[in-house]
């Protein structure tokens, strides 16, 4: 059972009702300086900052435009998917789809209470999702009607997933940091034949010479003597 804090236990135990929110956090990269900016988003009414950890984060109003389905979990290392929706279109969202790439980005949804009558929070936020964005695209909407935008997160199980070269390529060490060049022959390492010292490899090593022999003389055919006269003393 997750374990929501004292303040909230009670709340929860109490037969007063609760007010739920979710708060979307969502780390991607701007294309145009592949700097990573953070950007929230909550089923508020406005714009708020939630304290979450030891970081103050500001999460803007989606109002009843952002939905997420029920949150299942399970114990193992299966990647399960999350829908989070958008509908409407805010123009943070736009922005969001526009600006950044998405794909891989990671996501982190957490759950916090408010008193119903007092309107005031009860207890911390606790993180109910962690994983990345799977998926974003952008829909049409037919005429006259609005269109919805649904965001996949994949659980954390993902990163389990990738292969070696998506973890250890030259593009993703660079941008660690730009001037490292250790992996910039990664993606052709192995496949180009390197010879050491005297030795070859074998696929440099030229197929052997068949040697052809010599056709005989006069001289090989007469046991070395030649002439027409008898040579014997």
């Amino acid at each position: 059972m997750r374990d929501y804090g004292t303040a909230t236990e009670a709340m929860l135990a109490s037969l007063t009702g609760v007010i739920t929110r979710h708060l979307v956090w969502v780390q991607p990269r701007r294309r145009d300086t592949g700097l990573i900016e953070a950007a929230g988003f909550w089923n508020g009414l406005d714009v708020r900052q939630f304290t979450v950890g030891a970081e103050a984060r500001s999460y803007a109003a989606a109002g009843s435009l952002l939905g997420l389905d029920p949150i299942r979990g399970e114990v193992g290392l299966n990647v399960r998917m999350h829908t989070i929706r958008f509908s409407g279109i805010p123009a943070t969202v736009l922005n969001l789809l526009n600006t950044y790439h998405l794909l891989g980005a990671p996501v982190e949804v957490h759950r916090v209470f408010f008193d119903p009558v007092k309107a005031v929070q009860v207890g911390v936020p606790v993180r109910v999702i962690k994983g990345s964005v799977e998926e974003m695209p952008l829909p049409r909407a037919a005429e006259g009607q609005s269109a919805e935008i649904e965001m996949t997160v994949a659980s954390a199980a993902r990163a389990l997933t990738r292969t070696l070269a998506l973890k250890k390529s030259d593009s993703a060490q660079r941008r660690i940091n730009p001037a490292d060049r250790g992996r910039e022959y990664a993606a052709v390492s192995g496949a180009v034949p390197v010879f050491w010292g005297a030795g070859k490899s074998q696929n440099g090593t030229p197929p052997p010479t068949a040697t052809v022999p010599a056709t005989p003389t006069a001289d090989d055919r007469t046991g070395g003597f030649s002439g027409s006269g008898d040579n014997r003393g």
